[in-house]
């Protein structure tokens, strides 16, 4: 027997914030239904990200829970799903898990898909282990490639240590010499002043680090959430979460360096996450809350602008977190002109989109992560000519299919139930 003060029987037992995780696979032929993670169980989820193999088949990650709603810093009792479709979109199927909970209880938050230069699609892990302050990697980003992304059950590389900040939220930017630039954000430092939080490594294309910048310091940014775009110059562009809306940097050294821009002109995605991308044409898209906050004699007051130009208060749904839009800009990011409503359907939040190869653009959010009959993942289909004309026109286009809604299946958080 090992001596009591042996590494296996003493606290962290052998375990580091290093040890590798792994992926669980789920709902495969054969296997007793009544596994932990199905989705009747369920009453919590959130966060999703989409991503779309060469092949056409789409894939969806988020992360929720049979137990309680996100607690951070160590979200025990969190787990990510993996989810598949083989048909546009129209039918689901959860196909992996991760859940680091067999680690001294270690929890999952905000996962990511996302795809190289190379068409390898890959999934980011976030796994947070309460280590009680002894070790520097409680939370640790790690990297999994799908070997054959058009098989439902793909195998896996081995997991890839990324890094001990949250690298998970925001998809790469992706140079074209293949190179990637992640953004990281040091999310203990979240309401500290003064503090350097909001950084970016830079990756070559066969992942060796390059170099890390950092944005200066600005004490109203939140979760930051930056997700930078190369515009037609060759600088760099991003927005970032702010407390009164989204603020804006930009780069003019490939990332290197970084000059704080200030508040946007237009009040959008108000302390929540937007996202950008550069498109085939050339245009920028924009997936973000449409919604205006003023402060009326302490009063929050909460707007939006309609088809007509004209500004309106919402009298339902008063959040900043709804009426979910994609916008276009023909500018570089200078203005968006062009927006097409996606779901105003309660509370909506965390925007996540991809490029098929017939002119698609896949987006996903959720609603409701804690709502009685809700915390669904929504999956719209539109195309550039649909967001210009502020209406869906292109034939294969939808908005708001359900991607996963564990009330659908029995489960979800019902009357009485404290999370």
């Amino acid at each position: 027997m090992p001596t009591s003060s042996a590494v296996s029987q003493v606290f962290p037992y052998g375990i580091t914030g290093k040890t590798p995780p792994s992926l669980t696979k789920v709902n495969f032929k054969g296997q007793k239904p009544y596994h932990k993670h199905r989705i009747n169980l369920r009453l919590f989820q959130g966060c999703p990200q989409v991503e779309v193999s060469d092949g056409g088949r789409l894939w969806a990650t988020w992360f929720g829970s049979n137990i309680q709603a996100e607690r951070a810093p160590f979200h025990q009792d969190q787990f990510s799903v993996i989810s598949t479709s083989a048909d546009g979109g129209k039918t689901w199927k959860e196909v992996f898990i991760f859940d680091p909970s067999d680690l001294l209880g270690g929890g999952a938050s905000d996962p990511l898909l996302w795809k190289d230069a190379k068409g390898n699609v890959r999934f980011v892990a976030l796994r947070n282990i309460d280590f009680k302050g002894k070790d520097d990697f409680a939370t640790s980003a790690w990297e999994f490639t799908m070997l054959d992304p058009e098989d439902e059950h793909t195998a896996w590389s081995e997991p890839r240590l990324l890094g001990n900040k949250n690298m998970s939220v925001m998809k790469p930017l992706i140079f074209p010499d293949g190179t990637i630039m992640r953004s990281m954000d040091d999310f203990k430092l979240v309401g500290k002043p003064d503090q350097v939080r909001i950084r970016f490594l830079k990756e070559d294309a066969d992942g060796e680090p390059m170099f890390v910048s950092q944005l200066p310091v600005d004490n109203d940014a939140g979760f930051a959430e930056q997700m930078p775009i190369i515009r037609k110059d060759g600088s760099l562009f991003t927005f970032y979460r702010a407390k009164n809306g989204q603020k804006f940097a930009e780069s003019f050294d490939g990332g290197r360096t970084w000059k704080l821009g200030g508040y946007y002109p237009m009040q959008f995605s108000v302390n929540t996450k937007c996202i950008l991308k550069t498109l085939p044409s050339g245009r920028v898209l924009l997936v973000a809350n449409d919604v205006q906050l003023r402060h009326d004699g302490g009063k929050r007051v909460y707007l939006y602008t309609d088809e007509n130009g004209r500004e309106r208060e919402l009298k339902t749904n008063r959040t900043v977190r709804t009426r979910m839009t994609a916008y276009l800009s023909d500018d570089d990011g200078k203005t968006f002109p062009h927006k097409l409503l996606l779901c105003d359907d309660g509370q909506i939040s965390y925007p996540s989109a991809t490029l098929g190869n017939d002119d698609a653009i896949y987006i996903v959010y959720d609603q409701g992560r804690g709502v009685i009959g809700q915390h669904t993942i929504f999956l719209s289909k539109v195309t550039e000519k649909d967001i210009l004309n502020g209406k869906l026109i292109s034939g294969e286009s939808f908005l708001n299919n359900v991607v996963s809604r564990p009330s659908d299946d029995g489960g979800g958080r019902r009357e009485g139930d404290k999370i």
